[in-house]
């Protein structure tokens, strides 16, 4: 039986725990080592990379607007990380009504705080899990684990059948925070924000007409090979032995090679039947026949319906947007993710989508695209189908009454042209000339007529239609690295 997805949750932290910036300034001189530079330094980065300057979360350990200092020990991260990570899961087992004795296999991830025992066997202990449960840790993966991790949930449910799997992305904020002056680690201070999510995987047949999502593909890239990759984004001592998230100045360009590279190897999977003919049509003639066309980008609200993209900052999703030639109203579930939570590190997405679903924005049989990026470098692609309309109010979104528009957010999204005199779509990508659409629209009613109107939905007839243009596409890497250059602050 494919993986299918029961449900999931987002946690929300309590009100006391949200951050003021006017309290902040209040209480900030009274913090051991305070520096008035370093302050303005935070305030100008978190109020461009937007986040809500009274909106996002942290806890009283590392939050200057309840706290007269910080705390960063063991004993206080591991406060924040039983309530954050108990909290997601407690709520999703009362959603579910799954009970602990049920789960079969546990994996929770946390990047930089990696405690022992480990937190999934805080886990265990708090909710008396079972003692066959696989329990695993995954640590050190950075912001794109919360969706790299469930191709891992794929593969261990496929290795256990009619088996519940139980996923816990979460970064502890308290362990993270850096008092030190190095600007390349304080940005981590500005933008990183307490939250975390748990969702529950499954591939027992008695649960499938309960679940909300099946998985339709999970992709992933890891760009570690590259030295400068491997060394943009890490944990670790300043000069004065201080330890820090470092973000280097080559985070835009590794992570414009990174999402490139896992965009493009998701593309050729999710491309509509007439986007297949296009793209054949527009290799062929550029290929064989020496054609002048632009190189072909699909247009992705074509083939998806929604986008979970990773709330790593402003530019981050900027980035993505001008990549993938996304549209405002395709980018308004993220951006209001990075305004209210700011940057959960791998639960990022998971906000996404539970903005969806808090308004009904998903239907029976429509797709999502969920793209995480983080060092390492890595980044991975899944693709949700939805198996019933969802509307769920979600805790961690009941503070709000409606959608945001691009006027509730701190800084303008900046909508695409409609149109544009040099044969632009209406997304940003170059339009198709006329010619090419009609070769393009003919190549695909013959491939219809010749597999019948049933193709789409029959593996082996898609797999054997599409394998050669899928590899084609794919080799040509049919999304620009550059285009993703603004992707910072990951």
């Amino acid at each position: 039986m494919a993986p299918y997805m029961l449900d999931f949750t987002v946690y929300r932290p309590p009100d006391e725990w949200r951050v003021n910036y006017d309290k902040s300034w209040a209480n900030g001189p009274s913090w051991r080592d305070f520096i008035q530079e370093r302050s303005e330094f935070i305030e100008k980065v978190a109020c461009k990379s937007g986040l809500d300057v009274n909106g996002t979360f942290l806890p009283p350990a590392v939050n200057p607007t309840v706290s007269k200092d910080y705390t960063t020990d063991m004993k206080t991260a591991m406060i924040e990380a039983e309530m954050v990570m108990g909290g997601a899961v407690a709520e999703v087992l009362e959603k579910t009504g799954i009970k602990p004795e049920e789960v079969d296999i546990l994996i929770t991830n946390c990047s930089i705080f990696c405690p022992t025992p480990s937190l999934a066997s805080m886990l265990v202990n708090k909710f008396k899990f079972r003692r066959d449960i696989e329990a695993y840790h995954l640590a050190g993966m950075g912001c794109s684990v919360g969706v790299v991790a469930v191709g891992l949930v794929r593969d261990m449910l496929a290795a256990h059948p009619n088996s519940i799997a139980l996923f816990v992305p979460c970064e502890v904020t308290t362990y993270c925070y850096y008092p030190g002056n190095n600007r390349d680690m304080l940005v981590s201070n500005a933008i990183f924000r307490a939250g975390g999510a748990a969702m529950i995987m499954t591939n027992k047949p008695s649960l499938y007409s309960r679940c909300k999502y099946e998985l339709h593909s999970s992709t992933r890239v890891h760009t570690g090979q590259d030295d400068a990759a491997y060394r943009c984004i890490s944990w670790g001592p300043d000069e004065e032995g201080i330890n820090g998230v470092y973000l280097s100045k080559d985070v835009p360009i590794q992570a414009g090679k990174m999402l490139q590279a896992v965009i493009a190897a998701a593309t050729p999977k999710i491309m509509t039947w007439g986007q297949y003919a296009e793209a054949a049509v527009n290799i062929f003639g550029r290929k064989m026949l020496g054609r002048q066309w632009p190189r072909y980008v699909p247009d992705y609200t074509k083939c998806m319906d929604h986008f979970a993209l990773h709330a790593g900052g402003y530019a981050v999703l900027k980035g993505i947007q001008k990549g993938m030639n996304l549209p405002l109203e395709m980018m308004l579930p993220s951006f209001a993710s990075l305004r209210d939570y700011g940057n959960t590190s791998s639960s990022t997405t998971w906000y996404s989508m539970g903005y969806l679903e808090r308004f009904g924005l998903v239907k029976q049989g429509q797709r999502i695209m969920q793209v995480g990026a983080g060092g390492g470098m890595k980044g991975g692609v899944n693709i949700w189908v939805a198996l019933r309309d969802t509307h769920d109010t979600h805790r961690a979104w009941i503070h709000i009454d409606r959608p945001y528009t691009e006027l509730d957010m701190p800084r303008p999204i900046n909508e695409p042209a409609k149109k544009a005199a040099n044969g632009t779509a209406a997304n940003g990508a170059p339009a198709v000339n006329g010619a090419h659409k009609d070769i393009a629209a003919d190549a695909t009613a013959k491939v219809r007529g010749h597999i019948g109107a049933a193709g789409p939905k029959l593996p082996g007839a898609r797999a054997a239609s599409k394998s050669a243009i899928e590899r084609a596409i794919e080799a040509e890497s049919a999304i620009e690295a550059k285009d993703f250059g603004g992707a910072v602050m990951l």
